[in-house]
């Protein structure tokens, strides 16, 4: 630090305000130490530095095995997203994998300053117990009473999605997805209801269908619905489950969307990769992200606030798989 003070031409003090982040210093000047920093190789002593600012400036990211954090998956964006975004405030990602209710490492040993805990497969029992060691924490894709949380306007999109059927004239309307064993699944499905029941049509039981967890949820759902009716339009519960329901209704020489209309959920990378291309609801994962961690950050510095519920409105990206407005028979 004192080899970038004398670069700079100012002093300790100047140098350890910029690279902390912290304190006020002339942007200008910010930018040359980190330049100088840069460019001399420097890394902040972070054990001695945790006992000085008693801080870690770690964050954990705590997701359930079942989940997948590969690239271009759900997770996997937000996980990028989140880590991009921590990098920009100098903080730190560590990620951890639980099955159970059993506290993984990181959080035993005291090893981070906040916890995003990640998707709705976590169980209510282990964020309870978190909140009550005082982590502060954050919920992403998931919402609990008394818990902070960042997550979808799930209902409201799929509400979006089946009223945007209803309007090219369909009547006859689906719901398939993977499980109802999921929080993000069942507001979908209530939002499907909820747009049936505004525009007075009689929900109908035998339209909806529930495959298995995994991408070949939708192709099952979907056989299984086409075995005991026929539906005009298809609203699914995320963009993996449209896509392999798309495969069984092809597999049955039906087309899509002459036969049957299809609606997903998430806009993921996949979706203007199918056959037609999806129309589907734009999730904001970035967004999301951002919120998440700035939400985080200012409880570990004010942790005794009352819990905030981030809601995120989602967006209709219209493509093929709806094709125009149906002509009444």
């Amino acid at each position: 630090m004192k080899s970038i003070a004398q670069r700079a031409g100012v002093s300790v003090a100047t140098v350890s305000r910029a690279l902390s982040g912290r304190g006020r210093v002339d942007p200008a000047t910010r930018e040359r130490i980190l330049r100088i920093a840069e460019e001399l190789g420097y890394a902040p002593d972070m054990a001695a530095r945790s006992l000085v600012l008693r801080r870690t400036e770690n964050i954990g990211f705590l997701i359930h095995a079942i989940q997948s954090l590969s690239p271009h998956t759900f997770y996997g964006e937000i996980l990028t997203a989140v880590e991009r975004e921590l990098r920009r405030h100098r903080y730190h990602l560590h990620f951890a994998m639980v099955e159970d209710e059993t506290l993984p490492p990181l959080i035993k040993e005291n090893r981070v300053d906040g916890l995003l805990l990640v998707g709705c497969d976590l169980s209510p029992t282990l964020i309870q117990s978190l909140k009550e060691r005082g982590i502060p924490l954050v919920l992403v894709d998931n919402h609990l009473p008394g818990v902070d949380s960042v997550f979808t306007d799930n209902i409201g999109g799929a509400f979006q999605a089946t009223a945007h059927l209803i309007r090219l004239g369909h009547r006859r309307i689906a719901f398939v997805t993977e499980t109802m064993d999921n929080l993000s699944f069942r507001e979908r499905f209530e939002g499907y209801r909820q747009a049936l029941e505004a525009h007075h049509l009689m929900f109908d039981p035998e339209l909806v269908a529930e495959g298995e967890r995994g991408f070949e949820g939708g192709f099952a759902a979907m056989n299984r619905l086409l075995e005991r009716t026929r539906p005009t339009a298809v609203v699914a519960a995320n963009d993996p489950t449209a896509a392999s329901a798309m495969r069984a209704i092809r597999a049955r020489g039906l087309q899509i969307p002459k036969d049957i209309a299809v609606v997903g959920f998430d806009d993921d990378p996949l979706a203007v990769h199918t056959d037609p291309p999806l129309t589907t609801m734009r999730v904001f994962r970035s967004k999301m992200a951002a919120l998440a961690v700035a939400r985080l950050l200012d409880l570990t510095k004010n942790p005794e606030q009352p819990a905030l519920h981030i809601r995120i409105e989602t967006q209709l990206v219209v493509r093929q798989s709806c094709g125009s407005p149906l002509i009444p028979s």
